[in-house]
Parts: C-alpha cells; structure tokens; sequence
C-alpha cells in the first residue's frame, strides 16, 4: 500500500508543470494554476483533481473557464427559474435539500470546462494513437512513476492548455455561443441576435434531457 500523501504528488506534479505556466502568466493556488484576463474577466483554471483510496491514486486533470461577473448575470435569470413553482425543481426533495442545492447552483461561475482531454486529439490522428502518448488525464497509479512518460505527458498537457485559452481568446463571445447552453442565450439575447437566440434554442432543445428546465429560463430571458 502507497503511504504516500497526495498532497505530495501534486507537488511532485506543479515541479514539473509550474514553471511553464508561471512563465504564461499563471499563479498555482493548491491543486490550480489560475490565469487571470483582465480584458474579459475571463479565469482560466488547470485543476489537479487527485483522490486516493485503497492505497490507489486517482487522477483527473480539468480544464474549467470562469467569468464571475457575466454568470452573475445569467444566474438571475436561472434563479427566477429554479425558484418558479410551475417548473418544480427537484420534485419529491425536502426543503433544505433545495435550498442547498439552488444555492450551489448560483453560486457556480463557471462558464465552460475540459474534462474530457481526448477533444485535443489531432484531425487525422486515431483515438488509439492518442491514448497512447497521452492519458494522464484521467488514470490511476500506485506510484506516478509507474505512469510512462508522465512527465513529458504533463507538459503536454500545459500545451493544451494553451490551445484551448488560445482559441476562447481569439474570440470570446463567439466561443460562449458556440460552446455553451444558458450562457450562449443569454449572450445572444443580450446583442439582441434574436434570430440566432430563437436557432440556438432549438438546438439545444433538441439534446437537452432537461427540457422543461431550458423552456423555462428561455421564457424568462426572453421577457427581459
């Protein structure tokens, strides 16, 4: 069994990860590196998400994307939605339990995250190829060391990272409509695009397995 403390496995990892996004602007604050973009207000996150159990570690590397002062504002329009008594939210749960969990969801900034790495895959390159030089996003170990190659799969994981900021910075809104559900509406109700809003509602509509959910916060949104 792995005595060793996770807490010392992030480390091992930010010694290797650290100095590279320190040199593109990022701060680490315990199991993150965070950039900040003062043009957008846009926070970038690399989050080491590491458990352990049984003597195993568990690894999952996230990328998430925060913007606090637009999701305040997107969350008014869900709050009146998970607050409305047609919609009913969490049906058959007690009141502290809704509570609790209606507060979680406002209180959530986050605008987009990565958690699936394999959407970095190259055009022409098989799912095979790339699992095989990189899977440190999500795997599990005794010791790091027993991973191949983790080292050079962690900077490879850094330069991912500076893809995906890259392509959110080379046009903001234009990413939040075409990557996200609630925020894109609002967006595009806000720049009056009406006829874009009405398209992508009915996109969303079409894969969304909380239809009544979305149907609501479009009728409040589009009561603004």
């Amino acid at each position: 069994m792995n005595k060793t403390p996770k807490d010392e496995v992030i480390l091992d990892m930010a010694k290797v990860i650290g100095p590279l996004f320190e040199q593109k602007g990022f701060v680490q604050k315990k199991n993150k590196f965070e950039f900040h973009d003062t043009n957008t207000n846009n926070i970038y996150q690399y989050e080491i998400l590491l458990s352990k159990s049984k003597g195993y570690f568990s690894l999952h590397l996230r990328l998430n994307l925060l913007n606090k002062p637009f999701m305040k504002e997107v969350n008014k329009v869900l709050e009146k939605v998970l607050l409305d008594k047609d919609y009913d939210y969490l049906k058959g749960w007690d009141d502290k339990s809704i509570k609790s969990t209606i507060k979680s969801r406002l209180r959530d900034f986050i605008l987009g995250m990565v958690t699936d790495w394999r959407d970095f895959k190259e055009k022409n390159e098989s799912l095979s190829d790339f699992n095989d030089r990189f899977f440190i996003w999500v795997t599990a170990f005794n010791d790091i060391n027993e991973i191949p190659n983790w080292k050079a799969q962690l900077v490879q994981s850094v330069l991912f990272t500076e893809k995906w900021v890259l392509d959110i910075q080379s046009n903001p809104e234009q990413w939040i409509i075409n990557h996200t559900a609630y925020p894109a509406l609002y967006l595009l109700k806000k720049q009056n695009r009406i006829i874009e809003l009405n398209e992508k509602y009915n996109y969303l509509l079409k894969g969304n397995n909380y239809k009544g959910e979305l149907m609501c916060f479009y009728k409040y949104l589009t009561e603004l």
